[in-house]
């Protein structure tokens, strides 16, 4: 059976620049660039452990002129070897997250954030299954 490829999110963002600088303090480097025109750069690749993520230039998207589309609705995952450095990494540069590190009851510790222009990103770490708190309760179906 052949490996399977990665998947790579393209992301429509305003600034190619200010979201390289914010996924930068998310461990990821440049690793391939596109033109830059009297806008700035229009795209940018981005790697972190063999994974990637493509920043394009909203004006230049395919999908920039969709009527309908309104704010991002993604959210996208990324595993890391230490969810509290992590974490600790982005509070001391003064980077806002929408929560603290927490135990999950299916498998992982994770935290979310946005990046600049609203993506959402769970950045999580498998954790042993004595460290998983019970699922949450769901209420009796109404029939």
């Amino acid at each position: 059976m052949p490996s399977m490829q990665p998947i790579i999110a393209e992301l429509a963002v305003e600034s190619v620049d200010a979201s390289i600088y914010w996924y930068r303090e998310l461990g990821f480097e440049v690793d391939a660039e596109g033109l830059h025109d009297d806008e700035g750069r229009q795209w940018a690749s981005l790697a972190h452990d063999g994974r990637a993520v493509w920043l394009l230039r909203a004006d230049i998207a395919p999908d920039a002129a969709s009527p309908g589309l309104g704010a991002p609705r993604t959210t996208l995952y990324l595993q890391v070897a230490d969810v509290d450095a992590a974490y600790q990494r982005l509070l001391a540069r003064q980077i806002t997250t929408e929560s603290a590190p927490q135990n999950q009851w299916y498998g992982l510790r994770e935290f979310a954030l946005r990046d600049p222009d609203g993506f959402r990103w769970v950045i999580n770490q498998p954790i042993p299954p004595g460290q998983t708190p019970p699922p949450p309760r769901t209420p009796p179906l109404l029939g």
